[in-house]
């Protein structure tokens, strides 16, 4: 398939010609990447204090309730010059898509009312005071728990969108992985590897297989095509990379077709 023909078959879909697909793009970035035997997931991690697990974990498929704070007061929503109100884009036991808007409480945890979480696909500000971004880092984990253990998702302090390119198929859906692509900017060979919990369209379940491998130093991978490799539902889609030398740095993006059952 040309990438001329998927260019203008995604540029149809965004512009609502096409019933039941949509497009979702999800970005990712990684500083001081460490050598990792079971590899690290493209996300911030070591920006965080403490720091986040390099593999970042998910909600259990029996739901859960769950809590976001941020390191600074200024992210408040009553007085607050950062973030005021965060969003949160999730799917539920049945694997429903949902959306909860959380208003901030600074260093205070506020907990979802949502008890039935079992994914976090985007995590952004919605809402923002006069500094423009949130001004700290804003983590949303499980609730009861210990941060940074089930760290689910993270807003960067500087920013107002989340940079974890993990993504769950919703039910009733399949996700079709369009194109990919990864860069290093540290003069480090990693390794960028896409995986999924899935096999030829198949869940499995906890097991990440392998689908597109990037080996990069300092240099970009350019448009990675994948041919609409099929994602099912309750599969999660993620970026690792596998370093040979401490303190490597890049950043991904994945862009999907989702289309819903029937079409």
């Amino acid at each position: 398939m040309s990438r001329q023909f998927s260019r203008n078959f995604i540029l149809e879909i965004q512009k609502g010609n096409i019933p039941g697909h949509r497009i979702w793009t999800s970005l990712g970035e990684f500083e001081n990447g460490t050598i990792a035997t079971r590899g690290e997931d493209c996300y911030r991690f070591a920006d965080l204090s403490p720091e986040g697990p390099a593999l970042m974990p998910s909600p259990s498929l029996a739901g859960e309730q769950l809590t976001v704070v941020s390191s600074s007061n200024a992210d408040n929503g009553a007085t607050a010059t950062g973030a005021l109100t965060i969003k949160i884009h999730y799917l539920d036991v049945a694997g429903d898509e949902q959306t909860e808007i959380v208003t901030m409480n600074g260093t205070t945890n506020v907990d979802t009312v949502a008890t039935d979480i079992i994914f976090v696909n985007d995590f952004y500000v919605l809402t923002v005071g006069s500094n423009g971004v949130a001004e700290g880092n804003i983590v949303i984990y499980k609730k009861g728990s210990t941060y940074p253990d089930t760290l689910y998702n993270v807003v960067i302090m500087g920013g107002n969108e989340s940079l974890v390119p993990s993504r769950m198929c919703p039910a009733g859906h399949t996700m079709y992985i369009s194109h990919w692509h990864a860069a290093e900017v540290q003069v480090r060979r990693s390794f960028f590897r896409l995986r999924s919990t899935s096999k030829e369209g198949v869940l499995t379940p906890g097991v990440f297989l392998f689908k597109g491998v990037a080996p990069l130093r300092a240099n970009p991978s350019g448009t990675i095509e994948m041919d609409y490799e099929p994602i099912p539902p309750f599969a999660i889609v993620k970026v690792s990379h596998w370093d040979d030398a401490p303190a490597a740095e890049g950043g991904v993006q994945i862009t999907f077709v989702v289309v819903e059952d029937g079409y």
